[in-house]
């Protein structure tokens, strides 16, 4: 196996644009490869990022995006790692560890004083490679402002009565957008007794719920909703101390929000 690294240009478009399109919908939003083309073409034309595109064995395999920025405390150039992505195909190569060295090696010989990034407290998988690769967590704290009310919306995966319109109109006041998706390593179960509120709202007795699962094949079936933070607090408190919210990657690839059973060990 051999891995190669590239900087992307305009021509790179073709090969560069699926990976980003799949880095998107890892992190919940809707393949969108027109979107991505005209992002991607937008920001190379106009030198705003550096794109660093990986190969094995000459087939795209992943990338990261650096975005020019500057610290007015050190006055010098430093460069934000944005984006990272490796194809599922080719993880647990050293793609993105090489990738991370390849964006050092690019910062420092044009002479930036460092690189930056964030990543969401719960990737731990993220947070292990970025340390391994001599990066630093810092005390500092980010805070955002945004702007885009569709920036603001979660996914949740949802396999029962969450899946009704009339349950999603009652608790929302609305019926949410979703589609078909399934959760790998889960297995689904029966909660016998459940809080007199939420069979309540859904009418039902016998409401279904999951369980992590080491078994080969174990999946469940379900639908991946978008739906605003104050949507998923109040979805919060329908499931109430029956479940507990977990993070999960579904089968499509997108990172989501479920609702499992309190105990998180395999069974």
């Amino acid at each position: 196996m051999t891995t190669t690294i590239r900087r992307a240009t305009l021509t790179d478009l073709d090969m560069l644009v699926p990976l980003f399109d799949a880095y998107r919908r890892f992190y919940g939003q809707p393949g969108d490869l027109p979107r991505a083309r005209g992002f991607l073409q937008q920001r190379l034309q106009q030198a705003e990022s550096t794109v660093l595109l990986a190969y094995v064995d000459e087939v795209p395999a992943g990338f990261v995006q650096l975005y020019p920025s500057f610290s007015s405390v050190r006055t010098a150039r430093v460069w934000i790692l944005n984006d990272l992505y490796v194809d599922p195909a080719a993880r647990r190569r050293g793609v993105a560890r090489a990738l991370l060295e390849t964006a050092e090696r690019f910062a420092r010989e044009g002479g930036a004083s460092g690189l930056m990034l964030e990543t969401s407290r719960d990737n731990a998988a993220a947070r292990a490679l970025y340390r391994e690769a001599g990066w630093h967590e810092e005390a500092t704290q980010w805070y955002a402002l945004s702007f885009d009310d569709a920036a603001a919306e979660e996914s949740l995966f949802v396999y029962g009565t969450l899946q009704d319109a009339q349950v999603q109109r009652r608790l929302f006041g609305r019926t949410l957008s979703g589609s078909a998706d399934a959760l790998p390593g889960y297995r689904l179960d029966w909660l016998e007794l459940r809080d007199p509120a939420a069979v309540a709202t859904s009418g039902i007795l016998r409401h279904p719920i999951i369980h992590a699962s080491s078994a080969d094949g174990d999946r469940v079936a379900g639908m991946r909703l978008q739906l605003s933070a104050a949507e998923l607090a109040h979805a919060d408190a329908y499931e109430g101390d029956d479940y507990r919210r977990v993070r999960v990657t579904l089968a499509s690839g997108v990172q989501a929000w479920a609702y499992a059973a309190p105990s998180l060990a395999p069974a």
